[in-house]
């Protein structure tokens, strides 16, 4: 009795397999065109995702990346009007270019030594403006953005708003930029008279980074940095 039980449940389950089976059939029956008309649309799209990244986008990172280098031998000169105008020769400069090749990794790198170039000539809001239009995923140049964002916003007089952006460019895993800007948001709540905020601040990188960074002159001073802000207090 059981077996026969047994098999009937066997028997069910066959029957429900294969009623979804001929259901699928059936749908792909009725809906063969459409199906395949998705399908090609699929692939064309891949195919012109995968042209466009091939013949249009690459040849124009290679020339990016070839004036981004420019750019960046300038920049190492201190020359940073020829960073952003050119040099009246062959460069025309990085402004240039961002507009250009915008689309390509090294017209975002561009972008964001225009922003330093502009932060550099005490041009704040065109820093800002430049260096919020960058994604790069170098990790020092990153937070480096970042954090030159804030220093922009401090020289405007917005500190709290610089702080924030001290904050984010902490948050990488290079200890050494991370306990730089650290420090650089412990003496910016120190000027708002926030002293409990910067002894917070000078712990986290007393705890955080003394023994990755032996050595590093912020490290060594991290203690009399605490103890003044609580004398201050």
């Amino acid at each position: 009795m059981a077996k026969n039980k047994k098999n009937d449940a066997t028997e069910k389950e066959l029957e429900a397999i294969e009623h979804v089976l001929s259901s699928s059939e059936a749908f792909i029956e009725k809906h063969q065109n459409k199906l395949l008309i998705g399908l090609g649309v699929v692939v064309v799209i891949v195919l012109s995702y995968l042209a466009y990244s091939t013949y249009y986008v690459a040849p124009k990172e290679k020339q990016a990346a070839e004036i981004v280098a420019v750019g960046q031998k300038y920049f190492a000169q201190g020359n940073y009007e020829a960073v952003l105008h050119g040099d009246s020769v062959e460069f025309d400069g990085l402004i240039a270019l961002t507009d250009k090749y915008s689309m390509t990794t090294s017209g975002n790198i561009g972008a964001a030594y225009v922003g330093l170039a502009y932060y550099k000539l005490g041009e704040y809001d065109n820093a800002i403006k430049y260096l919020n239009k960058t994604s790069i995923k170098d990790d020092v140049l990153a937070y480096t953005t970042l954090g030159t964002i804030g220093d922009a916003y401090v020289q405007k007089g917005e500190t709290q708003k610089g702080i924030e952006y001290f904050l984010k460019a902490a948050k990488t895993d290079n200890a050494m930029v991370g306990a730089t800007y650290l420090l650089k948001a412990g003496k910016a709540y120190e000027s708002l008279a926030k002293y409990d905020k910067a002894i917070e601040v000078y712990q986290l990188i007393k705890t955080q980074y003394a023994s990755q960074l032996p050595g590093f002159a912020p490290i060594e001073d991290i203690d009399k940095y605490i103890e003044k802000a609580s004398s201050l207090k």
